[in-house]
């Protein structure tokens, strides 16, 4: 349950979408709060470029907006806006493409005043002391910037699965591929992440995601 202290707290992401259909503003705008942090975080780490991820995120939701009236109820909320966030990402790389100006930088961050969702805050609590902590907050930025050089098949896939818990069938929903497709680009992901972070002298806890066996 949601405690933002809203009356919407007591709703689903689905009913909320569902009560958006019937007009309620209101019910919208406490949707556009839960999902609004996640799908810039996300289309930032994709597009590389904070300003366009803004952009992206605004028309995100105006689509969702738009086509309330197509969200399926039997259908999870939250993989058809990542995936509408997924889409808009991607024409906007083949736009930068057609025009020639693609800059992808690496370890692209969120203002200070931003909340991300880094690998960091998702290692279990194995780690309490400061000399620990301190050695993982530098495995996390590594970790980043490895991810940043992916290219995006692999990138994308390891957001949606490792980054925000997406099941695989739920990834292809979003991504449009098959569910081994999935599994192939995410296998080959992490082998990718190790063999990039062994190029820059680091290695991987056995209880962090990426550190599973091939």
């Amino acid at each position: 349950m949601h405690t933002n202290g809203s009356k919407y707290d007591i709703y689903t992401d689905e009913e909320l979408v569902l009560k958006a259909k019937d007009t309620d503003l209101g019910a919208f705008d406490e949707f556009h709060a839960r999902y609004l942090k996640k799908i810039l975080n996300y289309v930032n780490r994709v597009v590389n470029d904070f300003q366009k991820a803004e952009e992206i995120t605004q028309e995100t939701f105006l689509q969702v907006y738009r086509h309330l009236d197509t969200y399926r109820p039997e259908g999870k909320v939250s993989s058809w806006i990542f995936k509408i966030a997924t889409n808009l990402s991607k024409n906007e790389l083949r736009n930068q493409r057609r025009r020639s100006i693609i800059s992808l930088t690496l370890n692209k961050r969120i203002g200070k005043n931003q909340e991300e969702t880094e690998l960091i805050e998702l290692i279990p609590d194995k780690a309490d002391n400061p000399d620990t902590l301190a050695e993982l907050n530098e495995l996390s930025q590594a970790i980043d910037k490895a991810i940043d050089t992916l290219p995006l098949k692999y990138r994308e896939v390891l957001l949606i699965c490792e980054i925000y818990g997406y099941s695989y069938q739920e990834a292809s929903e979003i991504l449009n591929c098959s569910k081994a497709n999935i599994g192939i680009r995410l296998c080959r992901a992490r082998r990718k992440i190790k063999k990039l972070l062994n190029s820059m002298d680091a290695s991987l806890p056995e209880y962090l995601p990426l550190s599973r066996k091939q």
